[in-house]
């Protein structure tokens, strides 16, 4: 009879959105869209799309709405993120401000990415101006060492617009991946778009 109870309840939450949309991993081009998208680009065919639980507080905090890769998280991912400009980062103090230069919201956000104990060995290559999705942006491409001393690149384009702090970021191990799977980041990077 408990059983029966149990299993009533967890079907009425379902039914009713109790429990959220799950996480789901599947091929590009094949996912849910949500009412709350406001971006878009052509992600590449073959890879897959991780989008996070409703529920995922930690995601839902930094704003992550995608993680794509195409032979596992660990050899390359890129990671779509939009987030409120009054949102906290996950290793600093400090905060964005409306009105904020793209060079100034670079700075803030390299201040994240180094406090990150994850992050060895942490080295700037390259910070500069870029556009993103079709405003002023920065482009910053940084290189690391894993905790387990695997040597890392990054590239992370963003823009504040629209009251959002927008990130397009691409990682993977620098010996290999990184070079192999780069062009094809650029190009969802120039295909980065607002809906209308």
């Amino acid at each position: 009879m408990n059983l029966l109870k149990t299993m009533a309840l967890m079907l009425m939450l379902l039914l009713t959105g109790c429990l959220g949309r799950p996480a789901q991993l599947l091929p590009v081009g094949s996912h849910t869209i949500l009412n709350t998208d406001q971006l878009e680009a052509e992600w590449p065919q073959g890879w897959m799309t991780l989008r996070p639980a409703e529920k995922d507080e930690e995601a839902a905090k930094q704003g992550l709405l995608f993680v794509v890769t195409h032979d596992g998280f660990s050899l390359q991912s890129m990671r779509l993120a939009q987030r409120s400009i009054e949102g906290e980062f996950k290793h600093t103090q400090k905060k964005l401000s409306v009105g904020m230069l793209p060079q100034e919201a670079a700075a803030i956000l390299l201040d994240d990415i180094r406090a990150d104990s994850n992050m060895v060995d942490f080295t700037i290559i390259e910070n500069g101006p870029t556009i993103l999705a079709g405003s002023q942006g920065f482009k910053i491409k940084y290189a690391y060492r894993s905790k387990s001393g695997l040597r890392r690149q990054s590239v992370m384009y963003g823009c504040l617009d629209k009251g959002m702090l927008i990130t397009l970021t691409f990682d993977a191990p620098q010996r290999h991946y990184f070079a192999l799977d780069l062009p094809t980041f650029e190009k969802v990077k120039d295909s980065l778009r607002w809906k209308s």
